[in-house]
């Protein structure tokens, strides 16, 4: 089954993507800034509003460290199915452990830690 994601899981999962990449949340503005655009950037993929440029797109996704399709899945633009959604949760969990190399992460968009 497929569907968008609800603006809370929106939320939710780009927290759990900044805490791995950053290692903390960051607000808006700090995200904005590591992916170099505007603050109504980050807010309208937050609101799950479209962004108007597939640049801005590319600088968030990779400021997050996944792919830009993955990102239009958790902005709630494009329909997410229940299996990638419960791989993204098992690779952030895994992650934090640092235990994901076998769950096939990259597959669902997400690229490996620096």
């Amino acid at each position: 089954m497929k569907a968008r994601l609800t603006q809370r899981e929106t939320n939710d999962l780009i927290f759990r993507l900044e805490e791995r990449r950053f290692g903390r949340r960051l607000n808006s503005m700090e995200l904005a800034q590591k992916a170099n655009v505007s603050l109504d950037d980050v807010n309208r993929v937050e609101k799950q509003i479209p962004l108007e440029s597939e640049e801005a797109a590319a600088r968030i996704a990779k400021a997050l460290g996944i792919t830009v399709d993955l990102l239009r899945k958790i902005a709630g633009y494009e329909e997410m199915s229940n299996e990638d959604l419960n791989q993204v949760d098992a690779c952030l969990a895994a992650m934090a452990e640092e235990q994901a190399e076998e769950l096939k992460c990259e597959a669902v968009g997400l690229k490996p830690a620096p």
